[in-house]
C-alpha cells in the first residue's frame, strides 16, 4: 500500500532494501543497536525533581550528540541512478516539513507534510504559525478526518513526546543564541554562585541561562513559588480543600469520547 500511495517511498530506499543490499554483498553480517544511553544525576542536582525515573511510561532521552548540542537528524538513502551514488545520504532535521512523514510512515500513510518555517495562519497571511500552534491543531480529533493518528497506540504516544520535545529543543536553541535578548549578563556566570558563598571553583564559567518564562526551568519553578506566596500573603491562608470525585460513566464524558 504504501509504495502506491506514500510518494516519500519513491524517493527513499525502506529499510529492507537496505537490509538486501548489505545481505547481497556480505555472506556474514550482523545488525547490532547499542545506543549506550545512560541516565547521571549531576553535582548539585534538585533530586527532588532531577532524580532518575522509574516510571514504567513512554519518555524521550536526549543525548548530547557528538560531543554538541544538536538537532536528532534522521539520516535517508536517496534511491538514485548509478553505482557509484548507491550510498547517497541526506539528513532530515527535525524541524524539516517532511521529518514527520518520514519518521511516522505508518500515521502519515500520503506522505502529509509537517510543520515548517515558512507555515502562515489562514486569516493572517503575514502572521507565522507557531509550531507548538500547529502541533496542538494536529493533535485534535474531528469528525472530518481520519482518525489515523489515534489508533497509533505506543506510536502515537511517542509521536505525541517526540514533537514535545522538538518543540523544547527548539525554543532552548532560541534561547541559546539570543542569551543578549534575556539580559543574560544580569545573572551570569559570577552574579549568581557568589552570593551562595561556598563556591566550586571547577562549575564556573559561561552559562546558558534559562528565563523564568521556559516552563521546568528553575527561575519558573521559584516564580510559582514567589507568586503563591505572594497569593496567600494579599487573601491570607487556605480553610479549605476540596476534592470532587467523577464517574467516567456519565454522559457528558463518554459523549466527548471517541467511538470505542
Amino acid at each position: 500500500m504504501l509504495p502506491e500511495s506514500n510518494p516519500l517511498i519513491q524517493l527513499y530506499l525502506t529499510a529492507n532494501e537496505r537490509l538486501a543490499e548489505i545481505r547481497g554483498a556480505e555472506a556474514n553480517y550482523c545488525i547490532i543497536l547499542n545506543p549506550q544511553l545512560s541516565l547521571v544525576l549531576d553535582r548539585g542536582a534538585d533530586r527532588r525533581r532531577e532524580n532518575v525515573p522509574t516510571a514504567d511510561e513512554v519518555s524521550m532521552i536526549l543525548p548530547a550528540e557528538y560531543g554538541r548540542e544538536g538537532f536528532r537528524d534522521i539520516v535517508l538513502a536517496k534511491r538514485v541512478d548509478g553505482e557509484e551514488e548507491s550510498n547517497a545520504f541526506t539528513l532530515i532535521n527535525p524541524n524539516h516539513t517532511l521529518d514527520l512523514p518520514l519518521h511516522y510512515v505508518l500515521l502519515f500513510p500520503y506522505g502529509e507534510h509537517g510543520w515548517h518555517w515558512g507555515r502562515s495562519l489562514v486569516n493572517s497571511p503575514d502572521s507565522r504559525m507557531p509550531q507548538r500552534a500547529f502541533y496542538k491543531f494536529r493533535l485534535h480529533a474531528r469528525v472530518d478526518e481520519p482518525a489515523t493518528l489515534f489508533c497509533g497506540q505506543w506510536l502515537f504516544e511517542q509521536l505525541v513526546v517526540d514533537t514535545w520535545a522538538v518543540c523544547d529543543q527548539t525554543k532552548r536553541s532560541w534561547i541559546r543564541n539570543h542569551q543578549e535578548n534575556i539580559r543574560a549578563e544580569l545573572c551570569n556566570g559570577l552574579a549568581d554562585v557568589l552570593p551562595a558563598g561556598d563556591v566550586d571553583i571547577d562549575q564556573l564559567g559561561k552559562r546558558v541561562v534559562l528565563p523564568s518564562s521556559y516552563v521546568g526551568g528553575d527561575r519558573f519553578m521559584q516564580k510559582l513559588y514567589r507568586d503563591s506566596i505572594a497569593i496567600v500573603r494579599h487573601f491570607g491562608k487556605p480553610s479549605l480543600f476540596i476534592t470532587f470525585t467523577a464517574n467516567p460513566k456519565w454522559l457528558e464524558i463518554e459523549n466527548g469520547l471517541l467511538p470505542g
